[in-house]
């Protein structure tokens, strides 16, 4: 797809080419202000129409953004991420992008040097990644489990908000499986799957046989979850119940499986 006629967009400068399937880049030469805003947008719907997802915007010859333009650079960005997909900025002169970072475009936007930079990390916000791990029952393990899944939601783009709340869910339900295991175990597991719409995670560790009075109790517990001040664990059952969007417990007599899945909100 290329297109570059002025009465699609009605803004001289304006053009539209697709880098690959499922990813386009937009160019302007001309300021972006306020008439530049309805055409912008009409590239951007000619493309979602294409069933491209992914938009680069060039600014490599831009010298002036107005804040109007901005606003609708982040409600794009907003209508493209709620379809699975995102736009990007690349070619940004160091001047622009020091007056687009006053105006706090640089904590919504990453500046790409080029279209390919771009299109690169598209590649990889546009996966679905899943992370399995079987690891011992130790502290020091959370820890270091807890930090490298935060690393890879920072380098996705996930918002801090919603890092911190999955830090807290891995931190409480590890912490739970090393604290709750059986006296004969020796490892609990744990598996994410990272998309840009939710992120499920899931929490195994086995225990010894247990009671039918044993499992009514845990049912319970995690059904309706209350805060022991004795407990030295346990107390973030109803935290995490209010960070994410649905937590099921399945368990038989030798395992206790948690699954929690947590919404994007973009």
């Amino acid at each position: 797809m290329t297109l570059s006629n002025n009465a699609d967009f009605l803004l001289e400068g304006l053009t539209v080419c697709s880098m690959e399937p499922g990813i386009t880049i937009i160019s302007v030469t001309s300021s972006l202000d306020i008439p530049a805003i309805v055409p912008f947008k009409a590239a951007v719907d000619k493309c979602i129409d294409n069933g491209s997802m992914f938009i680069v915007v060039n600014l490599e010859n831009v010298n002036f953004i107005d804040s109007p333009f901005v606003g609708t650079l982040m409600g794009c960005r907003k209508m493209l991420q709620q379809r699975g997909g995102d736009l990007a900025i690349c070619s940004v002169s160091q001047f622009l992008q020091d007056r687009l970072s006053i105006m706090g475009l640089d904590r919504v936007f990453h500046f790409y040097s080029t279209p390919e930079a771009a299109s690169s990390d598209f590649h990889f916000l546009s996966s679905r990644e899943l992370f399995s791990f079987n690891l011992p029952l130790d502290r020091t393990c959370v820890t270091i489990l807890r930090r490298f899944i935060c690393a890879v939601l920072a380098k996705k783009g996930f918002k801090p908000k919603l890092i911190f709340h999955i830090e807290t869910i891995i931190d409480e339900l590890s912490n739970n499986a090393v604290d709750y295991s059986g006296l004969d175990s020796k490892n609990f597991s744990l598996s994410i799957s990272i998309s840009r719409k939710k992120i499920i995670l899931i929490v195994k560790n086995s225990h010894g046989k247990l009671s039918k009075a044993d499992m009514d109790t845990l049912f319970s517990k995690y059904q309706n979850p209350s805060i022991d001040a004795d407990s030295p664990r346990g107390r973030g059952i109803p935290l995490i119940k209010m960070l994410s969007n649905s937590v099921s417990l399945d368990f038989s007599q030798t395992e206790i499986i948690v699954q929690v899945t947590k919404i994007v909100e973009v």
